[in-house]
């Protein structure tokens, strides 16, 4: 599993719309409310790819309030309702917990690049965004994980990679978290 942490700047157009979606509801604040976060107002062809994650204390009882039908595909399995940490493989669902408790305290948006063997055994990449959403403008209530498998975010991962591959001197590329 390869995960690597970009800015928004090195996500697609499509997660950059919602990136803008997102703080134009923010309106100031730390972020919106699961209230006033539509999914139907982000682009229809990445909802199949999102997801929301219900945040609960401790963390780890957190569960996907919102799981997008193409990701059971993707999984193998629907996780509505279920703990995001339970994915596989174990260290995918540990990632997982990292990059949510990241998100959690920043209180900010966050684009990452995953490459990972899918349930198909195929190799699976994609960028994604989570953004943190607040039902009291003090505590994230929910992250709503958006995912673009499309052409042009397999293009900024390769990319990524590649500048990446540029700046490591010696040795075999390492993945990064």
């Amino acid at each position: 599993m390869r995960i690597v942490n970009v800015g928004i700047d090195d996500l697609s157009s499509s997660l950059k719309t919602v990136h803008a979606y997102w703080d134009v509801l923010r309106n100031g604040r730390i972020a919106p409310s699961w209230s006033e976060f539509d999914l139907i107002k982000l682009p229809l062809d990445l909802l199949p790819t999102t997801m929301v994650v219900d945040i609960r204390e401790p963390l780890e009882n957190s569960i996907f309030r919102f799981w997008g039908s193409k990701l059971t595909e993707i999984h193998g399995e629907d996780m509505t309702s279920r703990h995001p940490y339970d994915l596989t493989p174990p260290a995918f669902g540990k990632q997982l917990l990292a990059d949510h408790r990241q998100v959690i305290e920043a209180r900010i948006p966050m684009g990452w690049h995953y490459s990972f063997l899918a349930a198909g055994g195929y190799m699976h990449s994609h960028g994604l965004i989570r953004l943190p959403l607040s039902n009291d403008n003090e505590h994230i209530n929910h992250i709503v994980v958006v995912v673009d498998y499309s052409r042009e975010a397999l293009e900024l991962i390769r990319l990524g990679r590649e500048k990446h591959q540029q700046t490591v001197s010696g040795g075999p590329e390492q993945p990064l978290h």
